[in-house]
């Protein structure tokens, strides 16, 4: 599944050279995943057909698609651990207020609460 090509992920990053094209697509692929994991959807590219049985299955949206590209940019500009930070690693804000209106949020009840 593939919802940004290599050649749109090359125009976000302004590489113009080959040499890094499979590391490139690894963060793109990466990139992709925690969008759609932060989503908690399935997402297709456009003219793709939606399952019937998933009624929160959706197809890639521009502001999704510009979400993986921040998200492709993060990953490229900071490929080595940075050791000074002391947080956890967080999600860039631009990319979660993009992503807020298509997220699913679920109610999760635990069985210790109650009511």
């Amino acid at each position: 599944m593939s919802l940004v090509d290599l050649a749109t992920a090359k125009r976000h990053l302004r590489v113009l050279h080959n040499d890094e094209d499979a590391e490139i697509e690894l963060y793109t692929s990466a990139a992709e995943n925690i969008v759609v994991e932060y989503l908690d959807r399935v997402v297709l590219p456009a003219g793709e057909t939606l399952p019937a049985d998933d009624p929160a299955s959706m197809h890639v949206t521009p502001a999704i698609t510009a979400a993986i590209l921040l998200m492709l940019g993060d990953l490229y500009e900071n490929r080595e651990a940075d050791r000074q930070q002391k947080s956890d690693a967080v999600m860039p804000p631009a990319v979660r207020a993009l992503l807020a209106p298509w997220r699913v949020w679920r109610n999760v009840v635990c069985e210790d609460e109650q009511l």
